[in-house]
């Protein structure tokens, strides 16, 4: 923080900014209809009182107004005719309010892009103030992405940390590529002015904290109709008050005025993620995480089919618009600040799990016919075609299903050129005469740049040699020796040098009596864990250790089971149990080394069979005092030591969590499993938490039961872990999360494809990230979006197709900034730390 504070204005007469505004949760405790319905009601009383007297209004997300446009034509023109003479305000205006600390960056840019467009659209109107009125924290990329969006100014509820909360209301907020926004916190939230008779005591708090003799008071709640008598208490208050005016305006006039008083405001820079926020935020973000993976599982599919369907259409094939859009919009309903966090009641995710199932279905086919078309071919032939998503040379692992006619007798294989290399067959069904009709087979490819490359299916005609390790337990690679307890399925990793890198991958159980919010429980220790640590009714059972070995890789699995109650369960040192009692959850755990791949794999299933646990995964890097790192959106978060060093400090996360001590690191690559409390150097990511009811105190929301948010049954997880030298910009960390976030993506073609596709673009240096390659919202080219990852300034150079004539840098909404030029297939452009640049290339 720097600069200093200024609060004392003996000349100026203060000036109340009360802003009448509803919250719009589009569902949360109650269903869609159910708030549909009520901002149905909220919106004609408050065109009521506009009509009837002077009065303001504001609305926050255009998704109610989409719904209002198709079911209310008469109403909706009715709001129209208010936002245009400035009676009624759209501020945020994003399409939905996205929770800012869950969903990737590109979802939150989506957002602002499609609610934004929409107010010019059907509106004619810009919207200058983001207004952050709900969500787990802010972003610390949030400034460049709100200023890059067209915002100029940002009032928010929730994140600032005391120290300055405790002095200031505006400030200077500094996100990590230096952009800064003017911010304005909400020290008594978004109901400052809801209960009119204690006006004078919120004042008194609201004025203690401001910057400038102006107050924003806003006033009103989630889901509360407008107040009748406000106008006449507002005449009151003026008319008792000399020396402070008050008005009923909106967000924007606030901060048109306090633009004009000469400030010395402080700065933050940093995310806004308080100590509050710390201790809510990893609990909610893991209720549900069924629902949350799968979401996540659908943001991946749906960017990989965009930039598949772009690529398509710089070669000649229509773009999915209609299709994609609706995809958008139903990943943006997803992503909404009570859907994603998993805070709502049990009958809101019915639709969310029928929109990610239509979005399994749609967005790789998607994919499939894009990929179809950039590889066109003659004859018959069996051949897969693999896509790499990446912005560079990818090598990794891949799977494919593959259809075979009658008669093949033999395993398939895979084949580059007239080389078969080594793969993997992992399942096989079989026609009636025993010869194999479809089968999944595995295999390392690699691949181009945003490139195809082609695969033969062959029959397979040799079988790999492989070595016979010294011990069961002991699995060695080129990179790593491995070996894995049989007893507790703990496994502890080496590299060659016989050097410890990390342990555990050990469940352990805790008891959940919590909320939808909350982790709580009345136990001073585990339930249990793998290791042996809990109560000593209970215990792990240990079922199976199979080691599979094949061509390219060797697969680990181990199976246990924890049962609540065991016997004998006293003097449990010297009697080995007897009888098991009372399962709570089966494991299946999977770790997969490869023979010449410097990345660990994990497969985890849970079966969850009794409630109110909360279960969790532990890794023990073996480091004294690490240093840690975290993924968040367009940019990485440094963690202070001072919190990672004391008993527990819990963090959000997207995909990625790195740690290193002197030359040492090791990345945790998540896929979207929340790693939320580190202890030292030990990490862990909670898998489930089983709770039944929204909320237990009453506070954070209705004492409602949530049943399905028990989670019983089948949960499948997959993460990584990544060991490197030196820090996690030299081992490119970012590009290696990137990997498996958004993979290889391999489909069968039926012909012999006339070429591999070569690199579509290449974007350089390697600190820089391809975050989005789609159609452009005007349909004149594709806007190419990326992001510098390590922190460093440098010369972006991308290299575009021959197609491309003309190129300008465009901001967020895609508005264009300056033109660049194409020199020999060529763009070269500045680009700063932690910088997004988007651009506009047209054909």
């Amino acid at each position: 923080m720097n600069g200093t504070i200024r609060r004392d204005h003996p000349t100026q007469r203060r000036t109340i900014y009360l802003v009448p505004h509803t919250h719009y949760d589009v569902v949360w405790a109650f269903n869609k209809e159910d708030y549909f319905l009520i901002f149905l009601s909220i919106l004609r009383k408050a065109i009521q009182m506009i009509r009837e007297d002077d009065f303001r209004f504001l609305i926050e997300q255009t998704f109610p107004l989409e719904m209002l446009e198709n079911r209310d034509p008469e109403l909706f023109a009715q709001v129209e005719e208010m936002i245009r003479r400035d009676k009624i305000e759209m501020v945020d205006a994003q399409y939905l309010m996205a929770d800012p600390m869950s969903p990737g960056g590109e979802v939150l840019v989506r957002e602002i892009l499609y609610g934004k467009r929409y107010c010019r659209e059907k509106f004619g109107v810009e919207v200058p103030v983001a207004w952050a009125a709900d969500g787990f924290g802010l972003n610390a990329q949030l400034p460049q992405i709100y200023r890059k969006s067209g915002y100029r100014w940002l009032a928010f509820r929730r994140g600032l940390p005391k120290s300055i909360g405790t002095r200031v209301s505006e400030f200077y907020w500094e996100g990590l590529d230096g952009t800064k926004i003017p911010s304005h916190w909400m020290p008594l939230g978004y109901r400052a002015g809801l209960e009119l008779d204690e006006w004078e005591r919120s004042f008194a708090h609201l004025a203690r904290l401001a910057t400038t003799p102006g107050i924003l008071m806003p006033c009103g709640s989630g889901g509360t109709i407008p107040q009748d008598d406000i106008p006449q208490r507002m005449k009151k208050w003026n008319e008792t008050h000399d020396d402070v005016q008050m008005l009923i305006t909106t967000p924007r006039h606030f901060f048109e005025a306090f633009d004009k008083f000469d400030k010395n405001l402080i700065t933050f820079r940093g995310e806004l993620y308080s100590d509050e926020l710390e201790s809510i935020f990893p609990d909610v973000a893991s209720s549900r995480i069924r629902l949350r993976l799968a979401m996540r599982d659908c943001e991946r599919e749906l960017l990989i089919a965009e930039k598949s369907a772009a690529l398509a259409m710089l070669r000649g094939r229509q773009y999915p618009d209609e299709t994609l859009s609706e995809m958008w919009k139903k990943e943006l309903f997803l992503a909404m600040h009570d859907v994603m966090p998993g805070c709502g009641i049990d009958e809101i995710y019915k639709e969310a799990w029928e929109y990610i199932e239509e979005m399994k279905k749609t967005l790789p086919r998607i994919t499939r016919d894009s990929l179809r078309h950039l590889m066109p071919g003659t004859g018959r032939a069996a051949h897969i075609a693999v896509f790499n998503p990446n912005s560079w040379k990818v090598r990794n692992w891949v799977t494919v299903s593959i259809d075979l006619s009658k008669g093949w007798g033999r395993d398939p294989a895979i084949a580059l050129g007239d080389r078969e290399i080594p793969s993997e067959v992992l399942e096989v069904e079989r026609w009636d005469d025993g010869s194999i009709c479809r089968a999944r087979v595995g295999f390392f490819a690699e691949v181009p740049a945003l490139g195809c490359r082609t695969y033969a299916i062959v029959n397979k005609q040799k079988q790999s040699k492989r070595r016979v390790p010294r011990d069961d337990e002991i699995v060695e690679s080129k990179h790593f020796r491995v070996q894995v307890d049989r007893k507790s399925g703990i496994a502890t990793i080496y590299d060659r040098g016989g050097v410890r890198l990390i342990s555990g991958n050990e469940i352990i159980i805790d008891e959940e009596i919590g909320d939808l919010y909350f982790h709580k429980s009345q136990l001073d220790k585990r339930i249990g864990s793998e290791s042996g640590e809990g109560l000593h009714f209970g215990v792990f059972r240990p079922e199976s250790l199979k080691i599979g070995r094949g061509p390219a890789r060797t697969v680990i699995t181990f199976q246990d089971s924890y049962y609540c109650l065991r016997w004998p369960y006293y003097l449990i040192e010297k009697f080995e149990p007897l009888l098991y009692r009372h399962k709570t959850v089966e494991v299946i755990k999977k770790l997969i080394l490869y023979d010449d791949f410097p990345r660990i794999d994990f497969e985890t299933q849970l079966n969850l069979l009794q409630s109110h646990v909360r279960i969790r995964l532990k890794f023990d890097t073996h480091m004294t005092a690490p240093r840690y790192s975290r993924q968040t959106q367009f940019g990485v978060i440094d963690l202070p030591v001072e919190k990672t060093l004391r008993s527990s400090h819990k963090t959000p996360s997207l995909s990625w969590i790195s740690c290193q001590e002197q030359d040492r690191g090791l990345a945790l690559l998540t896929q979207g499993v929340p790693i939320n409390e580190i202890e030292g150097g030990v990490i862990y990511c909670t898998l489930l938490r089983s709770v039944s009811v929204l909320s237990a105190d009453g506070i954070s929301g209705p004492l409602i039961p949530t049943p399905e948010a028990q989670e019983l049954g089948v949960h499948n997880y997959s993460y990584s872990v990544y060991p490197y030298s030196g820090d996690w910009r030299e081992a490119q960390i970012f590009r290696r999360a990137f990997e498996t976030s958004q993979p290889l993506r391999a489909i069968q073609i039926n012909n012999r494809p006339d070429s591999d596709l070569s690199a579509a673009f290449e974007i350089e240096p390697d600190n820089l990230v391809l975050s989005a390659l789609k159609k452009s919202e005007d349909g004149t080219g594709v806007v190419v979006r990326f992001f510098e990852t390590k922190g460093s300034a440098c010369k972006a150079i991308i290299t575009v197709p021959d197609r491309i004539k003309a190129a300008s840098v465009v901001n967020l909404i895609e508005d264009e900034e300056k033109k660049i030029k194409i020199k020999n297939n060529k763009l070269r452009i500045m680009v700063g730390p932690f910088e997004i640049v988007s651009l506009k290339l047209v054909t």
